[in-house]
């Protein structure tokens, strides 16, 4: 009885870590992480603990040279540094759906771009109609960001009912999106430019293309060099992602998979071979037992101590240095073969979803509602608001309808304009990338930046609530034909099992 709970429970716990990892490796998540983020900076920062919040990020930290002091905050870092990796990241998206995906080729990216940059049109010009010529005009770039986790994260919830064209669709206009903003972010939001500063990262930027050039596969000599692009970069006035996004597009996309390659592989193993002897005298056919750590260390202190010679110690050190040789050739030349873009992107892909963005949202969401912040119906709000849950789907069905019909982009097949309307209803959800441009166009007016981000956390949710449901209607003919077709399949092999018997 007492193994059959044992194992039960053991059943229950390994289900359980199952279905969590399941979870966690799920597109949604970024997104769901990212909304709880948002949640519990409100939370906290209208809470007892508000001074505690607010404090811990505006807490400085740095280094002193001589009679200079090079320091930031803990926010500063956070938005600056860490989320450098995040447009690193956004870069390399980009760079291989040019190289690979759906905007590789001018017919392929001429849709997706009209769509971004009605996208971004459209609120920008709704958001200037209610703040042109008063102090908040400058933030017109808040309007026209779209947060692409959160977006992402959020059509997923929907599971197989939302069809690969719409996806597909969603993540390459956003990629589109993302270029617009930081576009916008390098020539608006940048100041007291220094062109010192200018001409050192231009000799680094040449440095990034030879690399390339000479398809350098190290990604530490990349990082070196973006590092030093990072500072210059900073230094001259410019914001610093489009020193990521410069990075990014250094790094080599081309997969070299040649045939010297593999005959120097098989080489390797040849001579692999015949050092093992067929591999017996080196790999142990007997299988070892499985003992635990203080089991197994007592038995090897007891065998030295007393000087057991039944027990197989001996160690041919220099066949197995040979062996352990060949096998670092051997990934060597695998690791020639691999292609740094997207072995890059895996690594971040991860860090950037679940830590580096989420950290970034819930130190910048916090927004202290007692503060005397101005929540009512200003031109901030109104156009912010506007902007993006009318001016993003206007924007992008607009410029979609008018560029096919003059035949400057083909539309893809089985994308609908409900699609299309679903989409653009969804790109208005801000967030992320609205927060960054809020902090770039309000600077050090606190104020100000606060009321953008009670406008941006309005009018995300909104756009999220109106694009999951046009995203449901639009898909649920597609439903209703992929439950037709199921129920055909089922028929048909029932007559087919009928007709068997």
């Amino acid at each position: 009885m007492a193994e059959t709970a044992t194992s039960g429970h053991s059943y229950v716990k390994d289900k359980l870590q199952e279905n969590l990892n399941r979870f966690i490796t799920h597109e949604s998540f970024g997104g769901i992480l990212l909304a709880l983020c948002v949640a519990s900076a409100m939370l906290t920062a209208n809470s007892s603990y508000a001074d505690l919040y607010f404090g811990f990020f505006h807490s400085e930290f740095g280094a002193f040279f001589d009679d200079s002091t090079l320091k930031m905050s803990l926010l500063e870092f956070i938005n600056d540094v860490l989320m450098s990796f995040f447009f690193l990241l956004v870069g390399l998206e980009m760079k291989r759906e040019m190289l690979y995906g759906e905007l590789a080729g001018f017919k392929k990216v001429g849709f997706s771009f009209l769509a971004a940059f009605g996208g971004i049109v459209c609120p920008v010009m709704i958001y200037l109609y209610f703040n042109v010529g008063t102090a908040y005009e400058h933030g017109f770039g808040v309007a026209m960001s779209t947060d692409t986790a959160f977006a992402l994260g959020l059509i997923m919830l929907l599971g197989d009912r939302v069809p690969k064209i719409l996806k597909i669709f969603l993540v390459t206009l956003a990629v589109a999106d993302d270029l617009g903003a930081i576009s916008v972010i390098a020539i608006f939001y940048s100041e007291n430019i220094n062109m010192q500063w200018i001409y050192a990262s231009l000799v680094l930027i040449a440095l990034l293309i030879y690399l390339n050039y000479r398809d350098t596969k190290h990604l530490s000599l990349y990082f070196l060099v973006g590092i030093l692009l990072w500072i210059c970069v900073h230094h001259s006035g410019i914001h610093v992602t489009i020193a990521a996004v410069i990075l990014a597009m250094a790094i080599p996309g081309r997969t070299r998979v040649n045939k010297r390659y593999f005959i120097n592989m098989l080489k390797e193993f040849d001579k692999m071979k015949v050092a093992t002897n067929d591999w017996n005298d080196v790999i142990a056919t007997r299988e070892i037992e499985k003992v635990g750590f203080w089991k197994g260390s007592f038995k090897n202190i007891k065998n030295f101590m007393l000087g057991n010679q039944d027990v197989e110690k001996k160690i041919d050190m220099a066949k197995t240095s040979q062996l352990v040789h060949m096998l670092d050739t051997i990934g060597t030349y695998s690791r020639y073969a691999q292609n740094p873009l997207i072995r890059l992107e895996i690594a971040l892909q991860p860090l950037c979803a679940y830590f580096f963005v989420p950290l970034f949202a819930f130190a910048n969401a916090g927004v202290s509602l007692s503060s005397g912040v101005d929540i009512s119906l200003n031109s901030v709000m109104l156009g912010t608001t506007l902007g993006l849950v009318l001016g993003k789907p206007i924007g992008v069905l607009l410029f979609c309808f008018v560029g096919e019909k003059l035949n400057l982009a083909t539309r893809p097949k089985d994308l609908s304009y409900g699609h299309i309307l679903s989409v653009g209803m969804i790109s208005g959800i801000g967030f992320t990338m609205s927060m960054f441009v809020a902090n770039l166009a309000y600077k050090d007016d606190t104020m100000s930046i606060d009321m953008s981000k009670i406008s941006i956390l309005v009018a995300s949710s909104i756009a999220a609530l109106l694009g999951i449901l046009a995203v449901y209607l639009s898909t649920s003919k597609q439903s209703e034909q992929i439950e037709t077709l199921n129920e055909e399949d089922e028929i048909e092999k029932l007559k087919n099992t009928q007709s068997v018997i």
